[in-house]
C-alpha cells in the first residue's frame, strides 16, 4: 500500500475529507428516509426492493464514463455539476406519491450521488496519493458522516415528516458542492482541464471501458473488486430492509438513526487502527475477514432480542467497515495508477452498484415467499459462502495475498 511520504497541507486535505464524508454518506441518509416514505405510500416488499435497487441502475452503467472523464476533465467539475442536480432532485421526492415517478427521482439521485462519491475518492488518489496515514483519516470522515446523517434524518423524520427527512439529506448534496468549489487543483492537471464540457462528452466512450476492465486484471483491483461485491451487498441488506424491519417490530426512525449512528462511530475511530491490525495480518486478508464480519452482523439482526443487542450487532458491524474501507483504499490507488484514478474507483464503483441494485431485489423476493426475518438469514448464509470461496481462491494462490 502507498506510503505517507507525500505531504499535504491542511488547506488540500479538508475539502477532499469533507467531500468523502457527505458523498459516501449519502446513501446511509437515504437508508432512513426512502423506505420509511416508501411505506406510507406502498410497504409491498417486493416494490421497496425494486424502488430502492433501481437507485443503482445509472451507475451501474455509467461509472466507467464518469471516472474517465475524471481522469480527462478533472473530477472537481464533475462533482460541482452533479451535486447540484441532486440537491434539486432529493427536494423533489417529497412531491409526489406516486411510484414510477419516484423510480425516476431516484435513479437520478443515484447517478448524482456516485459520481459524488466517485470524484471524492479519486480527488483522494490524486491529492492525497493514497497513503495509509491519509486513507485512515479519510475513512475517518466517511464514518463522521454516517455518525451525524442519520440520526439527523431520523430525527427530521419524527418531527417534521418526509420534508424534513429529505431536506436534511438535499443538505448533505449541498455540502459535496461547497467541498468541491473549496477544492485545491491537482499539481498536474488533467489532460483536458481547461478546456469546457461540451455535449460530446456526455456519450460514452468503449475504449474507456476496455481500459477499465483491463485493470480488472492487475491482482491487486481483482481482490478488491471481489470483496467489494460482498461487502456492499452486506450493506445493501442494511440500506434496504434494515430499516423496515426494525420499524416492523415497533423501532422509531429517531432510534433507528441511533443504530446506525453506533455502526458509523466505531467504524470511525477503528479506521484509525487500520496501521495496527496490518502488523498482525496481511492487508488483504484481513480485508477478506473484516468483510465477513460485516456481512455476519447485519444478518443475525433478526436473533437480537433488544435495543440493546441490535446496537452491539451495529457496533461489531461498524468495527468490521472501518477496518476494511481505508485498506481498499490504499489497494485500489496502488492498483490503478495515477492517470487512471477515476476509471479505477468507477471499476469498483460499478461492481459496487451491481451488488447493491442486485441485493435489495432479491432479499425483497425471498422476503415475500419466506418472510423478512428469514431473507436477513438466507442472505447472509449466500455470502458468507462466497466469502469463503474468495478465502479459497487466496489460499490456493499465495502472491495475491501480499497484493
Amino acid at each position: 500500500m502507498a506510503s505517507g511520504g507525500n505531504k499535504a497541507s491542511l488547506r488540500m486535505q479538508v475539502p477532499v475529507y469533507a467531500a468523502g464524508l457527505f458523498s459516501n454518506s449519502m446513501s446511509d441518509l437515504m437508508a432512513i428516509a426512502l423506505p420509511l416514505y416508501l411505506a406510507t405510500i406502498d410497504n409491498s416488499p417486493t416494490t421497496i426492493g425494486i424502488v430502492i435497487g433501481v437507485r443503482h441502475f445509472l451507475p451501474l452503467l455509467l461509472a466507467i464514463h464518469g471516472g474517465a472523464l475524471m481522469d480527462r476533465l478533472g473530477a472537481r467539475r464533475l462533482m460541482i455539476l452533479c451535486s447540484l442536480v441532486g440537491a434539486i432532485v432529493l427536494l423533489l421526492f417529497p412531491t409526489t406519491g406516486y411510484i414510477p415517478a419516484i423510480i425516476v427521482l431516484q435513479m437520478i439521485n443515484g447517478l448524482c450521488a456516485s459520481m459524488g462519491w466517485i470524484g471524492a475518492q479519486t480527488s483522494f488518489g490524486i491529492l492525497l496519493h493514497g497513503s495509509v496515514a491519509y486513507s485512515g483519516r479519510f475513512s475517518f470522515a466517511l464514518r463522521l458522516g454516517s455518525f451525524l446523517g442519520p440520526p439527523m434524518v431520523g430525527f427530521a423524520w419524527d418531527h417534521f415528516g418526509p420534508w424534513g427527512a429529505f431536506g436534511v439529506t438535499g443538505g448533505w448534496a449541498v455540502g459535496i458542492l461547497i467541498s468541491g468549489l473549496l477544492m485545491a487543483s491537482p499539481a498536474i492537471a488533467a489532460p483536458e482541464a481547461a478546456r469546457r464540457l461540451r455535449m460530446s462528452d456526455l456519450l460514452p466512450r468503449l475504449s474507456d471501458y476496455r481500459a477499465a476492465f483491463r485493470l480488472a486484471t492487475i491482482p491487486g483491483m481483482t481482490i478488491v473488486l471481489m470483496v467489494t461485491v460482498l461487502r456492499i451487498a452486506a450493506s445493501g441488506i442494511q440500506d434496504s430492509f434494515y430499516t423496515v424491519y426494525l420499524q416492523s417490530i415497533g423501532i422509531s426512525a429517531t432510534r433507528i438513526g441511533l443504530l446506525v449512528t453506533a455502526a458509523a462511530a466505531v467504524a470511525a475511530f477503528s479506521s484509525l487502527t487500520v496501521s495496527f491490525f496490518t502488523r498482525w495480518m496481511t492487508p488483504v486478508w484481513l480485508l477478506i475477514v473484516t468483510t465477513f464480519g460485516s456481512i455476519l452482523f447485519v444478518s443475525i439482526t433478526p436473533l437480537m432480542g433488544s435495543f440493546e443487542w441490535l446496537a452491539v450487532s451495529a457496533a461489531l458491524r461498524g468495527f468490521c467497515m472501518g477496518l476494511s474501507q481505508p485498506l481498499m483504499l490504499s489497494i485500489l490507488v496502488d492498483a490503478s495508477g495515477r492517470g487512471s484514478q477515476g476509471k479505477g474507483v468507477a471499476l469498483r464503483t460499478t461492481a459496487n452498484r451491481a451488488a447493491s441494485a442486485l441485493t435489495p431485489v432479491a432479499m425483497g423476493a425471498i422476503a415475500g415467499f419466506a418472510g423478512l426475518d428469514a431473507s436477513f438469514l438466507v442472505m447472509g448464509a449466500l455470502l458468507g459462502l462466497a466469502t469463503l470461496a474468495v478465502s479459497a481462491y487466496v489460499w490456493r494462490r499465495p502472491h495475491l495475498a501480499q497484493a
